[in-house]
């Protein structure tokens, strides 16, 4: 199943990108999306990007069907790999989520752009359940949990902005 979330953000690229590449802002965003428990790491490249992994434990809202089969906690790693800046301030990433212990991930793509005097973040990937014959069923649920677990992000992310916007680059 296709997946596409667009976020806005009042800030520019590289504010926004600091939310995404700062652990705290991470970790913040794992607590209040209701995680059990996780772990944040970030690694800067030598293109001046950086790799975000965010593995959490979550008691995810999910209907009876679906939680049947997974229990009544998941642990979700997600990785994502950002690209230095581009010639127009863009940014890129890979985003690949995986349930540990269940046969569900996305593969994606992020694009940070400029978009009039804050940015816009599209992430775009693919979900996919791989059960035989009910998988293609709980992909729209599977992505759902996706969503809103970059709606916080986005939400957590301009909090920070606006908490910092003196001591951020423009």
């Amino acid at each position: 199943m296709e997946l596409k979330v667009e976020n806005r953000y009042a800030a520019t690229v590289e504010q926004t990108y600091l939310t995404h590449v700062t652990e705290s802002v991470r970790n913040e965003a794992c607590r209040r999306s209701g995680a059990k428990s996780w772990q944040v790491t970030v690694t800067p490249t030598a293109d001046g990007g950086a790799t975000v992994q965010v593995e959490r434990t979550m008691s995810p809202k999910l209907p009876d069907s679906i939680a049947r089969f997974i229990g009544d906690s998941v642990t979700i790693r997600q990785v994502e790999n950002w690209s230095g800046p581009a010639a127009d301030g863009s940014r890129t990433a890979t985003v690949k989520l995986d349930i540990k212990g269940q046969p569900a991930s996305m593969n994606g793509r992020a694009v940070l752009s400029p978009d009039g005097t804050g940015s816009k973040e599209i992430v775009t990937g693919d979900v996919k359940v791989a059960v035989p014959i009910i998988g293609r069923k709980f992909e729209p649920d599977i992505a759902k949990v996706i969503e809103a677990g970059m709606r916080v992000e986005q939400q957590v992310g301009d909090e920070w902005v606006k908490a910092n916007s003196e001591a951020l680059p423009d």
